[in-house]
């Protein structure tokens, strides 16, 4: 029987790449290095700011830290976070389940990122559980973010279900047993999402019907 529904934040629940993206560019021209264009960004959906930094750092000869560099992006992001926009379906999802299921936040995010943008967005009275990809120690698309949700739920990770906008978080979530819807956009419509239990175009699509299709089926 599903209890809960996990959810990933960046390109799940808000559109918030151009603004990571925006806020690489600030890092990038901040040590003097050439900034990704946005066509060339995209290819990090779904991946750790600590990749990226390890990338820029490498490809860059820089001396800095990785921990440093990605410090000082989240400080241009967390200025940014007003201009952060909910997707379409959001609000009427989160309406349409949060009495029926126990409803978490399972982000490869910073959790204070994902707190300010809930907050921002008046979302965090939703929200049982908000797992960062600081809680843990490997981030998606390793599966420990939704191992360490499901703990903290203290519940089966079959009673679960992520919702997911990248194959790496996709990864992760099956990886860990959860069923998993996938939300592929614009960004990652290009991502493998062959192990999704279900897929749609937006997040207001899925109901209980739905839902229960997938507990049957498991």
């Amino acid at each position: 029987m599903i209890k809960a529904l996990a959810l990933d934040m960046d390109g799940t629940l808000v559109d918030s790449e151009r603004t990571h993206w925006e806020a690489w560019r600030v890092s990038c021209i901040n040590h003097g290095v050439k900034p990704y264009v946005y066509e060339e960004f995209v290819r990090f959906v779904g991946v750790s700011d600590e990749s990226m930094a390890d990338e820029i750092i490498e490809l860059n000869h820089l001396t800095i830290r990785v921990v440093d560099l990605v410090s000082e992006k989240q400080q241009t992001y967390l200025q940014l976070i007003p201009q952060i926009k909910l997707l379409p379906g959001v609000k009427t999802v989160l309406q349409r389940f949060q009495h029926r299921y126990r409803l978490a936040i399972t982000s490869s995010s910073p959790r204070i990122e994902i707190l300010r943008i809930l907050e921002h967005h008046g979302l965090t009275g939703f929200f049982e559980l908000v797992v960062g990809g600081d809680m843990v120690e490997r981030k998606k698309p390793e599966p420990d973010i939704y191992v360490l949700a499901t703990r903290l739920l203290n519940l089966l990770p079959e009673e679960c279900v992520a919702f997911e906008d990248s194959q790496s978080g996709l990864q992760a979530a099956k990886t860990a047993g959860l069923f998993a819807v996938a939300i592929p956009h614009g960004l990652s419509e290009g991502h493998d999402f062959r192990r999704a239990d279900l897929v749609v175009s937006q997040i207001d699509e899925v109901n209980d019907d739905l839902l229960n299709t997938l507990e049957y089926t498991k």
